[in-house]
């Protein structure tokens, strides 16, 4: 059996906190409490960091190109105002001396070129360095906002998740649909959806806004080639069964209840929240004729 995240339950089947954090189990049995607030700060402040090192790694590359060739720039310093007294102190007649001129031309060109490789070296180094360092804050970027998605989803952990995929699987499958991209005007991170096609998912409940993750993960699945051979059964094992749009069934109770918040909705002029409960109930009507047939 695949291992997989939990929350630790007690006795009575109650979640158990570890102050006011919910306290999970990972595969590999140990014990961690999670603190959302914590982890969404910890996620800003390594956005802002990772901005702050490409923004240096810029600064260093327009600076360096200004000295590209040098690699001692104090010595460089020193042939540059050296050359630059002998010409200021060339009289008429030295400039009529045409070869000293031309060594002087060479020796000065010999000596940038002497520079330029090994300063073109140096600075590749310094670039992949603070490449590498980028690199890393992404990839713990990462995990904090896309793969404890996948090992909290309902979709792939829990007690009895909706398909057979284990988190680190279901990542393998879907985790290129999601990626952390920056907010515009905004030092924040975001996760955004995307379709195999290249289309950001948007909500159904909420008209107008980017789907989260839960509800996203349902649309991506649903869309997914061969996803009957992928979903859980209820009550355990394998095969088709249940739905991939939440935990609503197409009950007529469930059905009836959103038509009357539907109507609701309409009077009161909530063009947003009618859209959404209108999509909803299309779902339920959907599965209901699913189970009839």
């Amino acid at each position: 059996m695949a291992k997989e995240w939990k929350l630790k339950k007690d006795d009575d089947g109650g979640i158990v906190y570890d102050g006011e954090k919910p306290v999970y189990i990972d595969p590999e049995g140990k014990e961690l409490s999670l603190d959302p607030p914590q982890m969404y700060g910890k996620i800003i402040d390594l956005g802002k960091e990772s901005k702050g090192h490409r923004e240096r790694a810029d600064a260093a590359t327009t600076t360096l190109i200004l000295f590209e060739g040098i690699e001692d720039l104090p010595a460089w310093k020193t042939e540059a105002d050296s050359a630059l007294e002998t010409v200021k102190n060339f009289n008429e007649k030295d400039w009529l001396k045409a070869d000293k001129v031309e060594k002087l031309k060479k020796d000065m060109k010999d000596a940038y070129e002497e520079q330029e490789a090994t300063l073109k070296k140096g600075f590749e180094l310094k670039k992949d360095e603070l490449q590498g360092t980028i690199g890393k804050k992404d990839i713990q970027i990462r995990k904090l906002m896309v793969s404890n998605k996948f090992a909290t989803s309902p979709y792939f952990s829990g007690t009895e998740p909706k398909t057979n995929l284990p988190p680190e699987i279901a990542e393998t499958y879907f985790g290129k649909n999601f990626r952390v991209e920056e907010v515009k005007d905004s030092d924040e991170l975001a996760l955004i959806a995307y379709y195999n096609n290249g289309d950001q998912v948007l909500s159904r409940q909420n008209p107008g806004e980017l789907a989260e993750f839960d509800e996203a993960m349902a649309s991506i699945f649903d869309v997914y080639p061969g996803k009957e051979r992928l979903l859980r059964a209820k009550g355990g094992g394998t095969g088709a069964g249940g739905g991939t749009g939440g935990d609503e069934e197409g009950d007529p109770s469930d059905i009836k209840k959103l038509e009357t918040e539907y109507a609701e909705a309409t009077k009161a002029g909530d063009a947003k929240k009618a859209i959404g409960i209108k999509n909803r109930l299309w779902d339920l009507k959907k599965k209901q004729q699913q189970k009839a047939a």
